[in-house]
């Protein structure tokens, strides 16, 4: 067994196709043991489709979906999370990211940073969530 899965490998030519050409190999999800390191979501879906132009708190519904697939192919679910990272883009976008954020965890107690940036690595996306995660065993 190797020390490190990596779950949902990709190439950034094809994950961007052809906006970017950085020719990196990437993954969505780190597990190492019962650990996650789960790549930054937006409002991408895991096919690379964009949702809630325009609209922080859409955008984060995309990311909590995406986290939701990513995390149970992992084998873990919200449950194991225990810190977010969360990038906006502008101060008025943070609350109504952390408004479905407070939805989607809620009676889950985690740490939380939150950064406001003068913006993403694609110019469409307000906001982005990292997350780590260590899996419970019941």
């Amino acid at each position: 067994m190797t020390a490190h899965e990596r779950l949902r490998k990709f190439e950034t030519n094809q994950w961007y196709r052809g906006t970017q050409q950085l020719n990196s190999q990437l993954c969505m999800v780190v597990k190492a043991g019962d650990w996650l390191a789960i790549r930054g979501q937006t409002g991408h879906d895991l096919k690379g489709e964009f949702h809630g132009l325009g609209d922080p708190a859409e955008q984060t519904e995309q990311a909590f979906r995406n986290l939701e697939t990513l995390m149970a192919e992992a084998g873990a679910r919200f449950e194991d999370i225990c810190k977010v990272k969360v990038w906006v883009t502008d101060r008025a976008h943070l609350e109504p990211v952390m408004r479905v954020m407070a939805q989607r965890l809620r009676g889950i107690h985690v740490v939380t940073s939150e950064v406001i940036i003068n913006g993403l690595a694609r110019a469409h996306m307000d906001m982005e969530i990292d997350v780590y995660a260590v899996i419970q065993h019941d």
